[in-house]
């Protein structure tokens, strides 16, 4: 029937909007994704000081992340930056292709340690 068409057109569109471009699950950092926010460490303070951080990162540590595929990959990565505090990055990293490096697209500064990583 047409009705039930509709309905597996809404479906499928829906089931392809909620996939595409979603962040993943948290997961927890490797060796990989410490590598990337090192690599942005001194984007990452700046930010950080910008958002009303003091001080320098006593420690600078990746704890989880979530990472969302766009043109290249947006990674949301916890970061331990005390033995009280977290930061929150958004790392955008473009396609390889690019040849353009990673970089910080957003910083989310006096997070609890047990806070989880969210899509900001």
């Amino acid at each position: 029937s047409r009705v039930s068409q509709v309905q597996l057109h809404t479906q499928k569109a829906t089931k392809s909007t909620m996939s595409c471009g979603g962040a993943t699950d948290a997961r927890a950092a490797d060796a990989e994704i410490q590598t990337l926010i090192d690599g942005v460490k001194d984007q990452a303070l700046a930010k950080a000081k910008e958002a009303g951080r003091d001080g320098d990162f006593a420690t600078y540590e990746a704890k989880s992340v979530r990472s969302q595929v766009v043109a290249g990959t947006n990674f949301f990565v916890k970061v331990q930056v005390s033995d009280s505090e977290c930061i929150h990055l958004r790392i955008h990293q473009p396609l390889p292709h690019t040849g353009e490096k990673a970089s910080v697209a957003g910083v989310k500064v006096g997070q609890d340690v047990g806070a989880e990583v969210e899509y900001f």
